[in-house]
């Protein structure tokens, strides 16, 4: 009697082929856990907006024909929503770049204005400068006149010589909301940069410590023990008092330019890697007696393929939370340096240097100190709530199946 075959291949029911098609991969699972944190949610879209802002200022300020840098000082202190003239320095200047780039169109033009008498000016050479000065009913009146080309052109310009100011003007009569706009740029630049590469400080000595053990945990975590026991605040400060040029390391890629910016970030970077150290050193600790760990010494993989292909994307979630929060506290620290003056120095503009600046006309504008102080609050609040909205998302218990 002939055996009976039997088929070789695994026989699967309904319900486990349903659950199949239904399989869900991690970042999913954790995207679908986000959306339901909504203060969390709403902080992204604010941090999304403020970074949009951030990338967009020179756009920005093209739109709005302001400059974070240019002065005003006959206009200091203007409150918020008015419209303030430009002083007369600025208005001959601006006439003076119109008729350096458009030569012939400029004595066209001031042929025209001395043969109708437009209005009253002292020389011929002189009616475009005469013309900026004068009143703004009179500047409508000969523009409406004239007919030489290039006066639309010469109108653009002196339609910028009135400027609206969204948010008042600051003790040297700079546009505030301009100035708050590079500022975020600033600001949130520092604060992503320093948690990027405190995050991938930490990432390397805690896998190492982690990994390693014995005396290369013995050494790495003592000195990162030793740092986490300074002051932070204090320390910041004596080290933001050493000269660039006096660290021979830095001569090189730190520029006249972008010294204050640089060097803050470096102060940041040399004190913000510590938790992360630890806790990338945690994480590598139980997931180094793991099977698959196991295996891949076994199948010959060396130290390097291990850390880098199997250890570190697994210690990636916990790590997008600690980045996330300490985003938040680097724009802190960054706005205490630049309030105490150790940090961004003028005329770079950042949130904490527009509050030191603030700091001795709190009564008499205190717009200027009440609108960086919000957003520093609400960026912060927004990277708070993130952070606690991914930590809710990746943690394996608090994911509803």
């Amino acid at each position: 009697m002939q055996a009976a075959t039997q088929d070789p291949s695994p026989q699967y029911s309904s319900k486990d082929l349903a659950s199949a098609e239904h399989a869900q991969s991690f970042w999913k699972i954790v995207w679908e856990q986000f959306i339901t944190h909504k203060a969390a949610l709403i902080g992204l879209f604010i941090i999304t907006l403020f970074i949009l802002i951030a990338l967009l200022a020179p756009v920005i300020a093209m739109v709005t024909g302001q400059n974070p840098e240019v002065q005003n000082p006959m206009n200091r202190y203007a409150k918020p929503m008015t419209e303030a003239t430009l002083s007369a320095d600025q208005r001959e200047n601006a006439v003076t770049r119109f008729q350096e780039l458009n030569p012939e169109p400029s004595a066209q033009i001031r042929k025209e204005i001395a043969e109708k008498q437009l209005f009253t000016f002292v020389r011929e050479e002189d009616a475009l400068y005469d013309l900026a000065n004068a009143e703004p009913d009179v500047q409508k009146e000969v523009f409406a006149k004239l007919e030489s080309p290039g006066h639309l052109e010469l109108k653009q310009t002196f339609d910028q010589f009135s400027r609206f100011h969204l948010f008042g003007t600051d003790e040297l009569g700079r546009d505030v909301f301009i100035r708050l706009v590079y500022g975020t740029r600033v600001s949130i630049g520092v604060g992503i940069l320093v948690a990027l590469a405190s995050a991938v400080i930490g990432l390397l000595i805690g896998a190492m410590a982690g990994y390693y053990g014995g005396w290369v945990d013995t050494l790495l975590m003592r000195v990162t023990d030793a740092l986490l026991s300074l002051p932070t605040l204090p320390v910041l400060i004596v080290v933001s008092a050493v000269s660039v040029d006096k660290v021979p390391g830095l001569r090189s890629i730190i520029t006249q330019s972008n010294e204050n910016i640089m060097k803050l970030v470096f102060i940041l970077v040399l004190f913000s890697w510590m938790t992360v150290a630890r806790l990338v050193r945690a994480e590598v600790l139980s997931l180094k007696e793991r099977e698959f760990v196991l295996a891949a010494k076994t199948l010959g993989a060396r130290d390097r393929t291990i850390l880098f292909k199997h250890l570190f994307p697994n210690v990636i979630a916990p790590l997008l939370v600690s980045v996330s929060l300490g985003i938040g506290e680097s724009i802190q620290f960054e706005a205490a340096l630049s309030f105490l003056g150790l940090g961004i120095q003028q005329p770079t503009a950042s949130w904490g240097n527009m509050l030191f600046n603030a700091q001795d006309l709190i009564t008499e504008a205190p717009f200027l100190a009440i609108l960086p102080g919000i957003l520093i609050l609400i960026i912060t609040i927004c990277f708070n709530y993130l952070g606690d909205g991914l930590q809710d998302a990746i943690n394996p218990k608090s994911i509803r199946r």
